[in-house]
């Protein structure tokens, strides 16, 4: 006999899929949404244009959201960013792309806010 209690868990987990965690490197990498919001906190230069395509099965919607930003952010660091701004995202059937642009910033002045 299965106990409602393990049905539950399993549709909850079936429900919201694999949840997805910053790395300890995508941590290192600050995401701007725009040129101008980066302006306000450091003084950067563009590294690189950087893209990555990852599988996105087994994550809820809310975790492919989070997987783009988190596989942006390892594709800067690895050209040897600390910030990145997305450009495009494209969702697909079972895979993603991510496409943004690297920066190298100094955060050593204060900020203009």
């Amino acid at each position: 006999m299965v106990y409602p209690k393990v049905i539950v868990l399993i549709g909850t987990s079936l429900l919201f899929g694999c949840s997805t965690a910053p790395t300890e490197t995508s941590a290192k990498v600050t995401e701007y949404e725009s040129i101008e919001q980066m302006g306000n906190f450091a003084d950067c230069i563009i590294i690189n244009t950087v893209e990555e395509t990852y599988d996105v099965t087994l994550h809820s919607s809310l975790g492919i959201k989070r997987a783009s930003h988190i596989y942006l952010k390892e594709a800067a660091f690895a050209q040897g960013a600390n910030a990145v701004i997305m450009t495009s995202n494209n969702y697909g059937v079972a895979t993603d792309q991510v496409q943004g642009i690297a920066y190298a910033c100094n955060y050593s002045r204060q900020s203009r806010l």
